[in-house]
């Protein structure tokens, strides 16, 4: 399956292939753990480093439709049946909701959206 890395090192939107594995998005993200965040209404989401946060520095930063996000992300979709699924965005559209933050640190919160 193809998703979508952004990566806030390099300031780039990719392409990139996996399995949709765990072990897969792991090694895409270079974590041990990862979670979702930034729920789309179209299904889409992204997948981030669990421990990105925690880290002392923490990786550089990105805001996705305002949510900062540290570190590398995968945009992935899902389907009805919650199964992993190539995202609905294209990188196109990814970019678009980009901004850049670079080397900022941020106090873990957490934050309820209601659709």
């Amino acid at each position: 399956m193809n998703f979508i890395k952004i990566d806030p090192y390099a300031c780039t939107v990719t392409t990139v292939e996996g399995d949709g594995s765990n072990e897969s998005f792991c090694q895409l993200l270079g974590s041990e753990f990862w979670d979702v965040c930034a729920r789309q209404h179209n299904h889409d989401a992204l997948l981030v480093d669990d421990d990105a946060l925690s880290r002392n520095p923490q990786p550089p930063a990105f805001s996705f439709d305002g949510i900062a996000v540290h570190g590398i992300a995968i945009v992935t979709g899902c389907d009805w049946d919650g199964k992993t699924t190539e995202p609905t965005f294209t990188v196109e559209q990814v970019v678009e909701r980009i901004t850049w933050l670079g080397a900022v640190q941020t106090k873990p919160a957490l934050v309820w959206k209601a659709w």
